[in-house]
C-alpha cells in the first residue's frame, strides 16, 4: 500500500473517509475495489483496481489474478445489468518511471465503460487472447514495457505496446463521442454521471458491497 496512493485509499479505508465520489461501489478487501470514473463520459463508468500496489494487472501475482478477475467480472455484470453491455480498457504502466505512459496514475486500473467506441479503428498492432486470464497472465519474458489493452463487447482481449500517448483511449472515446476536447478528466470531470453511477449502482444489492 501507498499512503499517498487513491486506488491504496479507496481499497483501505472506511468509507466515511472518502469523498462521496471515491467511496467504492464494490470492495472486496484483500481483493479489489470498483469507484466511479472522474471524467464519466457516460453514466456506468467505472474504474476497477486490485488492492495490491502495482502499475498495471499483468503485474498482479500470479496466486491473486483468478481472486481479481472473478472480482472484475462481478463489477462488469453488475455494470452491465444496468447499462448494457460494456468496453474495457487499461493504460498498462511500463515498469521504468523515466519512459512516458499512457496511464496516468501509477496504481493499475481497468475502466468500465458501458457502450461500443470502435477501439478496433485505432488499428493498433495487437495480440489477441481469449480471456482476461490469459491476457494478465502472459509470461513476463513476452510482456511489453508498458501496453495497451481492451476488449470490446463479446470481443477478445487485444494487447498492444504502449504508445506514450496520455489517456490514449480516452481521447479516442470522446472523439466517438463527439466531445473530443472532454478526454482530460481533470478538466471535465462529469459529476452528472458520476452521481448518475453512484446513486444506481449502489442502490443495486450486492454481496460484496463495502459494510
Amino acid at each position: 500500500m501507498d499512503d499517498d496512493c487513491l486506488f491504496c485509499s479507496v481499497n483501505r479505508d472506511p468509507e466515511d473517509t472518502l469523498e462521496w465520489y471515491d467511496r467504492p461501489i464494490l470492495r472486496d478487501h484483500g481483493t479489489g475495489a470498483a469507484i466511479a470514473a472522474l471524467g464519466s463520459f457516460v453514466p456506468g463508468y467505472v474504474l476497477v483496481a486490485p488492492a495490491w500496489h502495482l502499475s498495471s494487472v499483468q503485474g498482479l501475482p500470479i496466486n491473486v489474478v483468478s481472486g481479481f478477475i472473478r472480482f472484475l467480472t462481478e463489477v462488469i455484470d453488475l455494470v452491465s445489468a444496468r447499462y448494457g453491455p460494456c468496453t474495457l480498457f487499461e493504460h498498462g504502466s511500463c515498469r521504468s518511471s523515466e519512459r512516458r505512459r499512457s496511464a496516468c496514475i501509477t496504481h493499475a486500473h481497468i475502466h468500465v465503460i458501458p457502450g461500443r467506441y470502435s477501439l478496433d479503428a485505432l488499428e493498433l498492432p495487437v495480440r489477441l487472447f481469449d480471456d482476461l486470464t490469459s491476457f494478465t497472465t502472459v509470461p513476463a519474458t513476452e510482456r511489453y514495457d508498458g501496453y495497451l489493452m481492451y476488449r470490446e463487447p463479446q470481443g477478445p482481449v487485444c494487447y498492444a505496446a504502449d504508445l506514450g500517448i496520455s489517456q490514449y483511449f480516452r481521447r479516442h472515446v470522446a472523439a466517438v463521442l463527439g466531445a473530443a476536447d472532454d478526454w482530460d478528466y481533470a478538466l471535465f470531470p462529469n459529476w452528472d454521471n458520476m452521481r448518475h453511477t453512484v446513486q444506481e449502482l449502489t442502490s443495486t444489492p450486492a454481496k460484496m458491497r463495502i459494510q
